[in-house]
């Protein structure tokens, strides 16, 4: 979904620069777009039990209008821009993932370790489930390294 989302953003964003070309106006400049929660665990397609979501959290640097847009478009895919998801807390080491690359626009997913960490540190109750779903699975060398960086008793969440 949000390929296609990035992409018809990416389109608007060429078509409504062409006109102010024309008209001699400022461009709107290239931006990245950075999804992390739990869309961007649905996007990642990862084999855990998740619940659909219809927020979207964010980090962007992109103009108002560009926004505007961009809700728009994710409105049309049953989703909602989370107007304080830019204050969401993930961790300084977050890495994403490219998933769509236009001329205007860059789309990025964080990487799902990153998103279970902030999620068994920021709401461990709610999120006990995925997460012990996600240690008997085997978590990442790199998970269990942060985890312990962070203090999270991941103890608790196989009890």
């Amino acid at each position: 979904m949000l390929v296609e989302v990035f992409a018809a953003l990416n389109d608007w964003v060429e078509r409504e620069n062409q006109s102010f070309r024309r008209d001699g106006l400022p461009l709107y400049r290239p931006c990245k777009i950075r999804v992390f929660g739990q869309t961007a665990l649905l996007e990642s397609k990862i084999d855990l039990p998740l619940i659909a979501t219809n927020d979207v959290d964010v980090y962007a640097d992109y103009e108002h209008a560009v926004q505007m847009q961009f809700e728009k478009l994710l409105k049309q895919h049953g989703k909602v821009l989370d107007p304080v998801g830019h204050e969401g807390w993930m961790p300084k080491e977050t890495q994403y993932q490219t998933v769509y690359q236009g001329t205007h626009i860059q789309g990025q997913i964080a990487l799902a370790d990153y998103v279970l960490l902030a999620k068994a540190i920021k709401a461990p109750q709610k999120n006990h489930q995925l997460i012990a779903a996600y240690l008997a699975r085997g978590a990442s060398d790199m998970f269990v390294e942060l985890a312990k960086k962070y203090n999270v008793d991941l103890e608790g969440f196989v009890k």
